[in-house]
């Protein structure tokens, strides 16, 4: 019981510290919504603690799923320059913060483009990054290197990424524990703070899951060095060709049901950024309704949320399909890209939208770089 209490609270500590910030930065913007630069600065302080609040919420979920061994990896098409990019923009934000220096360096020749679990790599870079920035000590240093270091017999890059601080490092009895569940690095420093004791073990698990493992060098008081290299496919010019351009959707016309009207708005903006017409309702039978009543081909593709009130997003699904035996829907309803755009992100969630007859599954929040690129692929294929 006192381990479930310290466990509760280390999470308390880990949801409420970001939400804290969130919550005061916000007032600080409705005080003084004419002040642009102010506004524009603490957004990015906004959107920095809402990415850690994220982040704690995907290792929960992975831990989960690692101990029901459900993990599975979901590999996609993406560019790692931009990923890295936007982690390097999130962490250098982060490191100022706390007095230190980040330096990222990515040498070329590095892929444009690789096939590999996208949001799981994401996850465990952003939990090295994350204790760079949390354990370290104040005009301390971060650098993060990310570079392809050899080709494989079967074509395959290693790309090797390193997160390396100079904060306050693991105590050497520490090291062998490092990755397990519920870990912590005793306290060397007052100024110290702990972790939910889960970012490391999600870590590992991933990586080894991606057959290989992270490494780790660290001398208390002076710093630590993580590590760890995987194998990626680098896919051809045809595979890559919705990534290369932002043309693809330009006059689509996709239909949103989602009963939230927030999430609404924003998936809506994006898609008209990216030329979309951009059709919505709130419920699943006004978008079989909508579906029935439009001419064959009026859509280009279905978005559809998975919790709504009425029919769910997967029975949506299915009586959509279910259409394909009616006349001049037969085609239409059976072809139609239909993707699950939704908070439901475990994998076992992920399969029931397939076998619902969903062609690709989103979670929220939404990645626009994702939008587009699953919305480009599945409407070009079809």
């Amino acid at each position: 019981m006192h381990e479930k209490s310290n466990i509760l609270s280390r999470l308390s500590h880990e949801l409420r510290t970001p939400l804290n910030s969130i919550i005061g930065l916000n007032r600080l913007i409705l005080e003084n919504p004419g002040d642009s630069d102010n506004v524009k600065k603490i957004s990015t302080q906004i959107d920095l603690a809402s990415s850690f609040i994220l982040n704690l919420v995907d290792n929960i979920i992975d831990v989960d799923e690692i101990d029901s061994k459900d993990m599975t990896l979901n590999p996609s098409v993406f560019s790692p320059k931009q990923l890295l990019e936007s982690l390097c923009i999130t962490y250098k934000t982060a490191a100022e913060n706390e007095n230190l220096t980040f330096q990222a360096t990515i040498p070329e020749p590095f892929p444009e483009y690789v096939s590999l679990d996208k949001i799981r790599l994401s996850l465990v870079l952003n939990n090295l990054l994350s204790n760079a920035v949390r354990f370290n000590k104040k005009g301390g240093r971060i650098d993060f290197i990310a570079e392809d270091v050899g080709t494989s017999a079967g074509g395959l890059h290693t790309l090797r990424f390193t997160v390396a601080d100079s904060g306050i490092g693991i105590q050497e009895d520490k090291l062998p524990n490092i990755f397990n569940l519920f870990s912590s690095v005793a306290e060397t420093d007052h100024k110290a703070v702990y972790g939910a004791g889960m970012g490391l073990f999600v870590s590992d698990s991933i990586i080894r899951m991606m057959g290989s493992k992270i490494n780790v060098r660290s001398v208390e008081g002076e710093g630590s060095t993580f590590w760890f290299e995987i194998s990626a496919y680098v896919p051809g010019s045809e595979e890559t060709k919705p990534l290369d351009g932002k043309e693809e959707l330009r006059g689509t016309t996709i239909l949103i049901a989602d009963d939230n009207n927030i999430n609404c708005s924003i998936v809506k903006h994006l898609l008209e950024s990216f030329g979309c017409t951009v059709e919505v309702t709130t419920n699943g039978e006004d978008a079989v309704a909508l579906f029935s009543a439009s001419e064959p081909h009026h859509y280009d593709a279905i978005l559809l949320d998975i919790r709504m009130p009425g029919i769910d997003g997967l029975e949506t699904c299915r009586r959509i399909r279910a259409l394909g035996g009616e006349g001049s829907f037969s085609i239409d309803a059976l072809e139609i890209p239909i993707i699950a755009m939704t908070a439901n992100v475990m994998d076992s969630d992920r399969q029931k939208s397939f076998e619902a007859g969903m062609n690709a599954h989103i979670n929220k929040p939404i990645d626009p770089d994702t939008l587009y690129t699953v919305l480009a692929s599945s409407i070009v294929r079809n």
